[in-house]
């Protein structure tokens, strides 16, 4: 948990996730019950994701968005609900079906007025980032 005792350059990591067909499908496919389930589109369908230049599936970026709010909630609880944001979110590198990501925070500083600023980014089984970005909250 980071209070306002937490330390400048104290670094926290979420849990690994592996990226696979199932769950890209039940995020990108669409609703459940429909008999079209799951939709195709380029997060879904191979077919789909090569004809609009691609060469596999790729994770939608927001899934794994859904991971950085994850380790943020754990991190701060309702502070992170009531006051939590994010910036400068760039996804920079594509995350593929069989990947394995891992969300990570470093606090950048906590001002005097109890806001914790940090330095998040996801990365991939290489090590290589596939998203930067910025959080702030309250503590």
């Amino acid at each position: 948990m980071i209070t306002r005792d937490s330390k400048t350059g104290e670094e926290f990591a979420g849990k690994l996730k592996k990226m696979s067909w199932e769950r890209i499908a039940a995020f990108s496919g669409g609703p459940f019950n429909t008999p079209d389930w799951p939709r195709k589109n380029i997060h879904t369908d191979l077919e789909t994701a090569k004809a609009s230049g691609l060469e596999t599936i790729y994770v939608s970026a927001t899934q794994y968005l859904g991971h950085l709010a994850e380790l943020m909630i754990d991190l701060l609880g309702t502070r992170w609900l009531n006051s939590g944001t994010t910036t400068n979110l760039k996804f920079i590198h594509p995350v593929a079906e069989g990947d394995t990501v891992q969300i990570k925070a470093r606090i950048r500083d906590i001002a005097s007025d109890g806001t914790c600023t940090m330095d998040v980014w996801c990365e991939n089984q290489d090590g290589t980032e596939v998203m930067v970005g910025e959080a702030a909250c309250r503590v």
